[in-house]
């Protein structure tokens, strides 16, 4: 802090700097105006400062904005604006606590529930947040909070976010904390926080907000028209609960010494077609290192694995990278005002024709996915109303390489008595999958509504690391072996009656054929959500 003092002196007087992380439904707000406006956003990957959120804003114009877009522009500047609780020159601080009560029923314990347990709210907040004039910020946000293993208990009727005993509770708090600052054209963000990049409603493909945060420091340098930036985050794991087959004698079983180095370019043409190229590498069991901080690095393991020892004993002939590749490509188009089209597209292998002739038994598995997607909005009678469609394919070994070490898989502990809890970096969904999903979001002054309908399909490959080589693994489709398919309905609402109280609803229900992929198998249910969270 004495350093940034020193090369970045602040003005005595000036309004907050603030950060908009994933899941902040300003962002929602954001979203809805570039598309109704005509629009497309430079780059939707969260934290956004709040220099880079007023540099989007210019495009808007304000002044004929209709209801439902003036409503979220002015929440908006309200989010960009905050009004602390005490100031004292460049130093202002603002604190509060909140207290959510959640409570989930369900008619079959089988079936899983259909409102993430990833929303769900810690039992106690309290959020702190210290502003450095318009140059600086720094969050911690404690919370008391149930362990998310318990809300899918396997066969539990009923759930809640209220822990029944000291065991039961989330020691891995604080869920959010970091320091960020920036400028009129930067932002550098160091600690623990939520990242997401692109405009997809089901999840994105290269990184996503599916992880409950990521541990890391990013830097990104911005414009109107371009966008740079470079994330690098820790990630630790420990893989015998991931392992399909036996852990090999000697082998790296856990490692703290884990990394993935994400770079990222976003331009914009015409103010309607944004493209951002994502490149990174997940090194397996290193200590952080300069050379992958090189802006415009090509992260490719055939360059990176000759580096590292490989996992275990390389038998039979079979790769075994402590290093794997990333790679993604998105796109968006404001076709006229009120719609987009969006799209992207992610890589972690790929077979070449050549490659496939000459050395057909030494080829990795292809591991791509996309993602492309439909969204409207527009005024009703001034609600806000946004309509989408989106469609989701991830091949068998997505996320998946030659080493569970190598591959894009997030984890964390919650407590000593508590499994690991795993997801992807990526897609929600994960490989093996497709997924068809139609939805419409209203909104109006302090009352949401949402309705969502998904169809997915899931091949037998799960989070279970079962990576081979060889023409035969390339070859398999997705859905692979007997596809458990789902259908699922919910709707939900959110309503503010008071400033302090906000009350959510959600009603769901799922159907699911060839259930636990076996074929003829059925099983369906439907679950409810009821929350109340206060604010003071």
């Amino acid at each position: 802090m004495f350093l940034f003092l020193i090369f970045f002196p602040l003005p005595a007087v000036a309004s907050p700097f603030t950060m908009i992380s994933a899941g902040d439904p300003a962002l929602e707000d954001l979203r809805f105006l570039a598309i109704q406006s005509g629009t497309s956003l430079l780059s939707l990957t969260p934290p956004l400062s709040r220099d880079e959120t007023l540099l989007m804003l210019q495009d808007i114009d304000a002044d004929n904005l209709d209801p439902a877009g003036a409503a979220a522009y002015n929440r908006v500047m309200e989010a960009l604006n905050p009004k602390p609780l005490y100031s004292s020159g460049f130093l202002s601080v603002d604190a509060h606590i909140q207290a959510g009560v959640e409570g989930r029923v369900r008619t079959n314990p089988a079936v899983p529930w259909t409102h993430s347990d990833k929303d769900s709210p810690p039992l106690l907040a309290a959020p702190v947040n210290v502003y450095f004039a318009d140059r600086a910020q720094m969050v911690i946000e404690p919370i008391l909070a149930r362990s998310r293993s318990y809300f899918n208990e396997a066969g539990a009727y009923v759930g809640s976010n209220i822990p029944s005993d000291a065991g039961q509770i989330d020691v891995t708090m604080p869920l959010r904390a970091f320091f960020a600052a920036g400028g009129s054209w930067w932002n550098f963000e160091i600690g623990r926080d939520r990242l997401s990049y692109g405009l997809g409603r089901s999840g994105n493909m290269a990184v996503s907000d599916t992880p409950d945060y990521y541990d890391m420091a990013r830097f990104s340098a911005f414009s109107s028209t371009i966008k740079y930036s470079f994330m690098v985050s820790q990630m630790p794991l420990a893989i015998e609960p991931i392992m399909g087959a036996d852990v090999q004698e000697g082998a790296l079983t856990s490692t703290t010494q884990r990394h993935l180095y994400v770079h990222r370019l976003d331009f914009r043409l015409f103010k309607r077609v944004s493209l951002g190229l994502t490149e990174g590498v997940m090194v397996g069991n290193s200590s952080l290192e300069l050379r992958f901080l090189n802006p415009l690095a090509i992260f490719h393991s055939f360059a990176a694995w000759r580096d590292y020892g490989e996992w275990g004993q390389n038998e039979g002939g079979k790769r075994a990278d402590m290093v794997g590749s990333l790679f993604s490509l998105d796109a968006s188009w404001a076709v006229p005002p009120s719609l987009v089209a969006y799209g992207q597209f992610v890589m972690n292998e790929w077979s070449t024709p050549y490659e496939l002739e000459h050395w057909p038994d030494m080829q990795a598995p292809n591991a791509t996915g996309f993602l492309a997607g439909l969204e409207y909005t527009r005024d009703l009678a001034g609600w806000g109303a946004s309509f989408y469609a989106e469609y989701m394919y991830a091949d068998p070994y997505l996320y998946i390489l030659s080493t569970p070490f190598g591959s894009y898989i997030w984890m964390r502990r919650i407590s000593d008595s508590e499994p690991l809890r795993y997801l992807w970096i990526g897609h929600p969904e994960g490989r093996d999958t497709m997924l068809y999903m139609m939805g419409a979001r209203f909104s109006k002054e302090n009352l949401v509504f949402s309705l969502n309908a998904a169809f997915v399909q899931k091949g037998e490959h799960t989070l279970l690391w079962d990576w081979n080589m060889g023409k035969g693994y390339n070859d398999q489709k997705t859905p692979s072996g007997v596809p458990e398919n789902k259908l699922t309905l919910a709707v939900g609402s959110n309503w503010k009656p008071l400033a302090w109280l906000e009350l959510s609803a959600h009603v769901g229900g799922s159907v699911i054929f060839n259930y636990g992929h076996t074929s003829g198998a059925r099983e369906h249910g439907f679950d409810v959500m009821i929350r109340a969270t206060c604010t003071y």
